[in-house]
């Protein structure tokens, strides 16, 4: 199979069900930004050769985006679901990222101040994968408007995401000894070592 087949070159492009639509149509503004955000979850899987974030985890949660992603795509995604062209969410995700959230909170210091974007390498790498996924949400949520069961299918899910995606890349740079850089308004910025007790919020 080629990998170019000339039928986009108009600028447009077929949802699952056969419907087209302008490649810049919201709904594929919101895949679209799923797949980036994959892509940069790719990037922090290439920066942890040593397997220190669990690669498994994180692959698990690239294809969940895939699974999001589908769904997105698709003009009727309950009729799709029904007739098995595309996969659903394992409805208990949710819930995993929720304990995965709450078992590196245990290794961190309560935040009491916003931090600066930075530290490792992989935490870096974190925090724009975290600052895409929130634009994943504000796409998928202008969507929900007109398609009510993204509040209840992936709206949940990626706003879970974004703050593990925060707290892995606190996590990350604590076990790396990157310090981090709190910002403090009217006042310079200070950088906060990690404590050495143990190895090593926003909005939601």
């Amino acid at each position: 199979m080629k990998i170019y087949t000339r039928k986009g070159d108009a600028g447009r492009t077929r949802l699952f069900g056969g419907l087209e639509v302008s490649k810049h149509d919201a709904r594929v503004a919101a895949y679209g930004t799923l797949d980036e955000l994959n892509a940069s979850l790719g990037v922090v899987l290439a920066l942890d050769p040593d397997d220190a974030l669990g690669t498994g985890d994180l692959e698990r949660v690239q294809e969940d985006l895939f699974v999001l992603g589908s769904r997105l795509a698709a003009a009727r995604p309950e009729r799709e679901v029904d007739r098995g062209t595309i996969p659903v969410l394992d409805p208990h995700r949710v819930e995993d990222l929720e304990r995965w959230i709450d078992r590196l909170d245990r290794e961190l210091d309560p935040l009491d101040a916003f931090i600066l974007p930075g530290g490792s390498a992989t935490g870096a790498q974190l925090h724009v994968a975290r600052t895409v996924c929130r634009r994943a949400e504000r796409r998928v949520t202008a969507l929900a408007e007109d398609d009510p069961t993204l509040s209840t299918t992936v709206v949940p899910y990626i706003n879970r995401l974004s703050d593990l995606l925060f707290t892995l890349a606190r996590a990350v740079n604590r076990r790396a000894g990157q310090p981090e850089t709190r910002w403090l308004p009217g006042h310079r910025s200070e950088r906060t070592a990690p404590s050495r007790t143990e190895p090593g919020t926003e909005e939601s």
